[in-house]
């Protein structure tokens, strides 16, 4: 069998499947991985190379259009005042308004989540995707504008379990002294209960944050 060797590129979209969001769009994969120097379907070929030796899966789902991701719908940091759950709560909901397309996706194997020591791997549950891909495109926006602070994102999947019934942040960016410098969180369809438990359980932490 021919032996594969994983280039830096493969091993930048490995490490992000595992490490740092769990699902990826072919889009997002193409604007984030090859977005200057390769066509779309040198991005497909190589995708394909990496399925056909194990590191990861490619599937089309049914998910929501993807949102922007410019700006955060809300940031904190200790000292700063408690948000309006309601008026984020309403934002969050009336975000999701397009129906479902059929998408092109990009996930981990379990081979590649081994290797990297994540969870990370297969497809999640259906009501997980429009969640996850818009975290991806937070991902994306920082990996493109914010290089260093991407450089700090740690997936929740790459960590372990905060607790029973504790919800676990969606990343961390986490500085080489491994201080948290800020909690990154896909706020979904929140309501305002949810943004209250979430805001709560960071300020009784200390912990700057973003919702998405």
């Amino acid at each position: 069998m021919k032996r594969f060797t994983l280039a830096w590129r493969d091993f930048e979209l490995t490490t992000t499947l595992t490490r740092k969001t769990r699902l990826m769009s072919l889009q997002q994969v193409n604007a984030s991985f090859w977005p200057f120097h390769a066509s779309r379907r040198q991005c497909r070929r190589r995708l394909a190379q990496l399925e056909e030796n194990c590191w990861l899966k490619r599937a089309t789902i049914l998910a929501h259009p993807p949102l922007k991701a410019d700006q955060p719908l809300y940031q904190w940091a200790p000292g700063d005042d408690d948000p309006d759950s309601e008026e984020i709560a309403e934002a969050c909901q009336s975000r999701w308004a397009c129906p479902a397309i059929p998408t092109d996706v990009i996930v981990a194997s379990e081979k590649a989540a081994n290797l990297m020591g994540s969870t990370a791997c297969g497809l999640p549950r259906p009501e997980q995707w429009n969640h996850d891909l818009h975290l991806s495109q937070v991902f994306v926006m920082y990996r493109r504008r914010r290089t260093k602070l991407a450089q700090m994102w740690v997936g929740e999947h790459s960590l372990p379990k905060a607790g029973y019934r504790i919800k676990d942040p969606d990343a961390f960016l986490v500085d080489r002294k491994n201080k948290v410098r800020r909690v990154i969180e896909c706020a979904g369809k929140y309501d305002a209960k949810q943004v209250e438990s979430f805001h709560d359980h960071c300020a009784d932490h200390d912990l700057p944050y973003e919702l998405w």
